[in-house]
Protein backbone atom coordinates (compact mmCIF):
# COMPACT_ATOMS: atom_id res chain seq x y z
CA UNK A 1 0.00 0.00 0.00
CA UNK A 2 1.25 3.25 -1.24
CA UNK A 3 0.68 5.68 2.31
CA UNK A 4 1.26 8.85 -0.10
CA UNK A 5 -1.67 8.09 -2.39
CA UNK A 6 -3.56 6.97 0.24
CA UNK A 7 -3.05 10.77 2.10
CA UNK A 8 -3.54 12.56 -1.12
CA UNK A 9 -6.91 10.46 -1.46
CA UNK A 10 -7.67 11.21 2.07
CA UNK A 11 -6.97 15.18 1.79
CA UNK A 12 -9.41 15.22 -1.34
CA UNK A 13 -12.07 13.63 0.52
CA UNK A 14 -11.50 16.31 3.81
CA UNK A 15 -12.10 18.82 0.64
CA UNK A 16 -15.07 17.55 -0.78
CA UNK A 17 -16.78 17.13 2.53
CA UNK A 18 -16.04 20.51 3.64
CA UNK A 19 -17.31 21.52 0.46
CA UNK A 20 -20.26 19.89 0.70
CA UNK A 21 -21.12 21.15 3.78
CA UNK A 22 -20.20 25.04 2.06
CA UNK A 23 -23.79 24.09 0.02
CA UNK A 24 -25.51 23.22 3.01
CA UNK A 25 -25.57 18.71 1.90
CA UNK A 26 -24.85 18.29 5.39
CA UNK A 27 -25.74 14.54 5.14
CA UNK A 28 -22.91 14.06 2.38
CA UNK A 29 -20.54 15.75 4.29
CA UNK A 30 -20.83 13.96 7.10
CA UNK A 31 -21.00 10.60 5.30
CA UNK A 32 -17.36 11.44 3.50
CA UNK A 33 -16.01 12.26 6.96
CA UNK A 34 -17.04 8.87 8.03
CA UNK A 35 -15.72 7.11 5.46
CA UNK A 36 -12.32 9.15 5.58
CA UNK A 37 -11.67 8.55 9.62
CA UNK A 38 -12.84 4.43 8.69
CA UNK A 39 -10.20 3.95 6.00
CA UNK A 40 -7.58 6.25 8.48
CA UNK A 41 -8.68 3.92 11.25
CA UNK A 42 -7.91 1.13 8.73
CA UNK A 43 -4.77 2.00 7.48
CA UNK A 44 -3.56 2.97 11.25
CA UNK A 45 -4.63 -0.62 12.35
CA UNK A 46 -2.62 -2.12 9.70
CA UNK A 47 0.58 0.04 9.98
CA UNK A 48 3.53 -1.20 11.81
CA UNK A 49 6.01 1.95 11.05
CA UNK A 50 6.59 4.07 14.30
CA UNK A 51 6.66 7.13 12.03
CA UNK A 52 3.86 5.96 9.89
CA UNK A 53 1.46 5.71 12.42
CA UNK A 54 2.14 8.51 14.32
CA UNK A 55 1.47 10.37 10.45
CA UNK A 56 -1.66 8.26 10.49
CA UNK A 57 -2.39 8.99 14.33
CA UNK A 58 -2.13 13.20 13.48
CA UNK A 59 -4.25 12.17 10.66
CA UNK A 60 -7.27 10.72 12.79
CA UNK A 61 -7.15 13.14 14.90
CA UNK A 62 -7.92 15.73 11.86
CA UNK A 63 -10.79 13.82 10.40
CA UNK A 64 -12.29 12.98 13.80
CA UNK A 65 -12.13 17.10 14.65
CA UNK A 66 -13.57 17.86 11.19
CA UNK A 67 -16.70 15.49 11.48
CA UNK A 68 -17.04 16.36 14.54
CA UNK A 69 -17.56 20.15 13.36
CA UNK A 70 -19.39 18.57 10.52
CA UNK A 71 -21.74 16.89 12.62
CA UNK A 72 -22.41 19.99 14.78
CA UNK A 73 -23.13 21.97 11.67
CA UNK A 74 -25.58 19.25 10.65
CA UNK A 75 -27.33 19.70 13.98
CA UNK A 76 -27.74 23.22 13.90
CA UNK A 77 -29.11 23.15 10.40
CA UNK A 78 -31.60 20.18 11.21
CA UNK A 79 -32.99 22.52 14.29
CA UNK A 80 -33.00 25.65 12.45
CA UNK A 81 -35.31 23.61 9.36
CA UNK A 82 -37.56 22.30 12.59
CA UNK A 83 -38.27 25.50 13.89
CA UNK A 84 -39.51 26.65 10.76
CA UNK A 85 -41.56 23.73 10.19
CA UNK A 86 -43.15 24.09 13.89
CA UNK A 87 -43.38 28.15 12.86
CA UNK A 88 -45.27 27.04 9.98
CA UNK A 89 -47.60 24.44 11.89
CA UNK A 90 -48.11 26.95 14.62
CA UNK A 91 -49.41 29.90 12.22
CA UNK A 92 -51.70 27.75 9.52
CA UNK A 93 -54.92 28.35 11.38
CA UNK A 94 -53.95 32.76 11.06
CA UNK A 95 -53.16 31.54 7.05
CA UNK A 96 -56.32 29.50 6.78
CA UNK A 97 -58.64 32.82 8.20
CA UNK A 98 -57.00 34.82 5.58
CA UNK A 99 -59.05 35.40 2.16
CA UNK A 100 -58.07 34.37 -1.14
CA UNK A 101 -56.99 36.36 -3.62
CA UNK A 102 -59.86 37.04 -6.47
CA UNK A 103 -59.07 35.86 -9.79
CA UNK A 104 -58.95 38.59 -12.27
CA UNK A 105 -60.54 37.42 -16.01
Amino acid sequence: MDLTKDEERWAVWMVQAQRFARRQNFSDAVRRMQLTRDAIRQALSDATDPNRRQRLQLLLARADEQLATLRAQYEAWRSKIAAQRQHTIDHAAEEMLRPLPKIVD
